[in-house]
């Protein structure tokens, strides 16, 4: 991908984020979209502390979850586990901070420099990440869905949560079906032929170390578990309160896929709470809830909240990487 469409990538997500972003403070049914902003701003200023640190800890503990996941699936390379909750707190608050993923950019970098792994098994590391995060985030809606409604959807979506944890199984077969073209395309030798070689071959991981790789999965459906809890916890800080955790759960998975998708702007700001009013709606609800705060401005206060909270860990984490730095060159 040349420069010139990387950018003119780049400036229609942010053009895009600004545009969502006025839209839904325009339409959050308020009234005009100053008065939705003093309301989140009153919303922020008189959040409850003790749900407020409930949610924090949850945070961590799935930074702290994601970062043994880490080093599971590192396919050799040993990451101390600070070095990984580092580089975890770090990738996770500029995932909050940079439009478009550029933060996945940042990890593998980090992966490279600090523990010496290759770059292609530091993406292909990052894109085993990302798959077993979809498939957790897609087996806990389903799971939800089972747990709140009934019929002929509780199969279909018990189904799909199955198929979706089996199928990290069959990566390397799906990896190497694709591997013919990309060497029609690329070719045999250079950069990208290399590195695609590099993730084929960490892709093994999951036929190989099967107990590492469903480790890694539950560690994967552990950290979104606590991560809507969070959500939960978040919302009960601004008084949003009485709604079956179910509906809580689908509606926050639905926003956090949104923002673990490369469609988002700068600070995430109206793709996640489009997502938000997505999730939402997915579980009939809109309007107004409890709290005085209507779904638009409630996504708007818990992604506010979420970031802040996603900030503070990732200044740690820099703090604690210049430090090891200036160690390193002593």
């Amino acid at each position: 991908m040349s420069t010139r469409v990387k950018t003119a990538r780049l400036i229609f997500f942010l053009l895009a984020g600004a545009i969502l972003t006025y839209f839904l403070l325009s339409s959050s049914g308020s009234g005009s979209p100053e008065t939705t902003v003093r309301n989140i701003m009153s919303a922020v200023k008189g959040s409850d502390p003790a749900w407020l640190v409930a949610g924090f800890l949850f945070f961590i503990l799935s930074q702290a979850v994601r970062a043994w996941r880490w080093q599971l699936i590192s396919h050799g390379h040993s990451i101390p586990f600070s070095e990984a909750l580092t580089v975890t707190a770090i990738h996770v608050g500029l995932g909050h901070l940079l439009p478009v993923r550029m933060a996945d950019v940042a990890l593998v970098g980090l992966f490279r420099k600090r523990s010496a792994i290759p770059l292609g098994y530091g993406t292909s590391t990052v894109i085993l990440a990302k798959i077993m995060d979809v498939i957790a985030m897609g087996s806990v809606v389903a799971l939800s869905f089972i747990w709140g409604l009934s019929g002929p959807v509780v199969y279909v979506a018990g189904a799909a949560a199955v198929l979706g944890v089996g199928s990290l199984f069959f990566l390397p077969s799906l990896f190497g079906m694709v591997s013919a073209p990309v060497s029609k395309i690329f070719g045999h030798h250079g950069r990208v032929a290399s590195a695609w070689r590099d993730v084929v071959s960490s892709m093994r991981i999951t036929g190989e170390r099967r107990r590492s790789v469903s480790l890694a999965m539950g560690s994967s459906l552990a950290a979104w578990a606590l991560k809507l809890f969070m959500f939960n916890a978040l919302l009960h800080s601004v008084g949003v309160t009485g709604l079956p955790l179910w509906q809580v759960f689908t509606a926050s998975a639905v926003t956090d896929l949104i923002m673990a998708l490369p469609v988002h702007g700068l600070l995430g700001m109206g793709t996640m709470e489009t997502g938000w009013v997505a999730g939402f709606a997915l579980v009939g609800l809109s309007g107004t809830l409890s709290g005085d705060l209507t779904v638009v401005e409630a996504g708007f206060t818990v992604h506010l909240l979420w970031l802040s909270m996603a900030v503070f860990p990732m200044l740690a984490g820099i703090i604690r990487l210049l430090i090891s730095a200036r160690r390193d060159e002593h």
